[in-house]
């Protein structure tokens, strides 16, 4: 019971310290720069995968990895702000937070894409197929779909 409860307490501590990073770097963005940018958990994303993959596959040690990410998503950062973002800062609120929230999709497609956890199959598929049992044939899904 205790060993539950301080494991409660140690994961609730953690996740609130990732949330307050992240609440940081939206806050700081939106306050200091005057940039809607919806985007900043993309990059937490990618820096945390390749810590992982970088440490778990290719056998780099944690602190090195660290290393790595910081000046690959830093750069990648960098040539984000050049290319897209510094256009954006003298537009509406509506501009930037489209832009950044087409960002986001297109990291998360990505992310799916790269790391085979896209789905080839339509919604549909994913439903048991005794639903559509009694459904007319040209409701239910088909192979192609």
């Amino acid at each position: 019971m205790v060993n539950t409860v301080v494991s409660i307490l140690f994961d609730g501590l953690a996740w609130a310290m990732f949330l307050f990073i992240l609440s940081v770097g939206l806050s700081v963005t939106m306050g200091l720069m005057g940039f809607v940018n919806l985007a900043h958990g993309a990059f937490a994303m990618a820096g945390g995968h390749l810590v992982l993959t970088a440490t778990a596959s290719w056998g780099i040690p944690f602190l090195l990895s660290l290393l790595i990410t910081f000046f690959v998503v830093g750069g990648a950062s960098v040539l984000f702000e050049r290319t897209l973002y510094g256009r954006l800062y003298g537009a509406s609120e509506l501009d930037q937070v489209l832009m950044t929230i087409g960002l986001v999709f297109m990291a998360i497609a990505a992310y799916s894409f790269f790391t085979g956890r896209c789905r080839s199959r339509s919604m549909f598929r994913v439903i048991s197929p005794a639903r559509f049992a009694s459904e007319p044939a040209a409701f239910r899904p088909t192979e192609s779909s």
